[in-house]
């Protein structure tokens, strides 16, 4: 007689998605931090100041405890594998639409991506951004992304606006500044006197 292997089936990964609570900063620290490293890789301009890390976890208190602010994180057997910081933003004072919503940081681990998290945390966010009467949601991504840029865009994000960047040590801008423009050498910017 011969003995039959026993296949063992995969085992269920089961993700929570919950609001943040206070004891789960720490944790939301180091996972803010996983996501500045993953954009350091893309471009020097996201490399964290020496005291990055403190003045964000500093922040990241301060929102928290703030109405206008909803922290979501994703968890898996009580270890978080994603978060999601929300944040109701007054729009500005000249245009009609009163008050936007912004995802200002959101990261899932790289072994859990893929599997519906960011789109579960963001199911949450909407419906608390809707409830807060906000009618647009915006999210800011790195050009070098690509799979976050894909990533929001299967979630129906779409390009809304493109900052630009021209770092005064290149090329381009040293010959702007080097052109015969004696009325613009002055400093615009006077000190105010003191009387």
């Amino acid at each position: 007689m011969v003995a039959s292997k026993k296949i063992e089936e995969p085992r269920r990964v089961h993700i929570g998605i919950r609001d943040g609570t206070e004891e789960d900063l720490e944790r939301v620290v180091d996972l803010w931090e996983e996501l500045v490293k993953h954009h350091s890789a893309y471009s020097d301009h996201f490399t964290l100041a020496r005291d990055g890390r403190k003045k964000w976890a500093k922040y990241l208190n301060e929102k928290f405890s703030e109405p206008s602010t909803r922290l979501i994180v994703a968890e898996e057997n009580d270890d978080l594998v994603g978060f999601m910081l929300c944040l109701l933003n007054p729009g500005k004072p000249i245009f009609k639409e009163k008050a936007v919503g912004v995802i200002s940081d959101a990261y899932v681990v790289k072994h859990r991506r893929r599997k519906g998290i960011m789109k579960e945390m963001l199911s949450v966010a909407l419906r608390w951004f809707s409830k807060n009467r906000i009618r647009a949601v915006e999210v800011s991504v790195s050009i070098a992304n690509q799979e976050a840029r894909d990533a929001w865009n299967q979630l129906g994000f779409r390009p809304f606006m493109e900052r630009k960047r021209l770092q005064l040590d290149d090329g381009s801008a040293i010959a702007l500044m080097d052109g015969d423009h004696a009325g613009s050498r002055r400093k615009v910017v006077r000190r105010r006197r003191r009387g």
